[in-house]
């Protein structure tokens, strides 16, 4: 059966849930969030939630199997509001509060050193930031992710703009074959693990190129 890209809802929200927690193994997503505690799932629901219902910027999108959510991603585009444009993304001055059972001092290091280099990388330039993709393992290898990806690049091309990801080294190849580069790195040496944030310009569309 052909796989459908739409819009996310907040009929959806507990299924996305489920679906981070199924997608996210390495040491930190563990480490972060364990997943033996039923804290953590409220948490990432609510979560989802609040931002799909108050985030200006947040676009949730789900790819569909039949009657089955696959995938979803959460991307964040620029929004004017007044006078200021609204980016999105976690605040690397104001951290979440996490759940109970989380490990909140490695969410802290991690999430806030993920927010502070955004900033420092794209500082208030406008931009598209794909935050979250994640499909169920069973599902991956079948182009979900990619319906996801391709919506906020083209979005990104017509308006212009770069687009901008955080990236585990099994996920740099992929995102490089979408046009992003690699900027610069994070490792967290206890925990051997290393994060690339990655820069992707936009490209001409075909109204350029007529």
């Amino acid at each position: 059966m052909p796989l459908t890209l739409l819009p996310g809802t907040l009929a959806d929200v507990p299924s996305f849930t489920s679906i981070y927690l199924s997608a996210f193994q390495d040491v930190i997503a563990h480490d972060c969030f364990p997943r033996t505690s039923p804290h953590i799932k409220e948490w990432w629901t609510s979560s989802n939630m609040d931002d799909m219902q108050h985030q200006a910027s947040a676009r949730f999108l789900k790819v569909v199997d039949g009657d089955e959510v696959i995938a979803y991603a959460k991307w964040n585009v620029p929004v004017k509001q007044g006078t200021e444009t609204v980016l999105g993304g976690d605040n690397p001055d104001e951290m979440p509060v996490w759940p109970k059972d989380a490990n909140v001092e490695l969410c802290d290091v991690f999430f806030g050193h993920l927010a502070r280099e955004r900033k420092r990388i794209m500082g208030s330039r406008p931009h598209y930031y794909l935050e979250i993709v994640a499909t169920l393992p069973q599902h991956q290898g079948k182009g979900a992710a990619g319906k996801m990806i391709r919506w906020g690049l083209e979005q990104a091309d017509r308006d212009g703009l770069e687009a901008y990801v955080e990236a585990s080294p099994l996920a740099v190849p992929v995102y490089q074959h979408y046009g992003w580069k690699v900027v610069a790195d994070f490792t967290l040496e206890d925990r051997n693990h290393t994060e690339s944030f990655m820069i992707r310009t936009p490209q001409p569309t075909s109204k350029d190129k007529v």
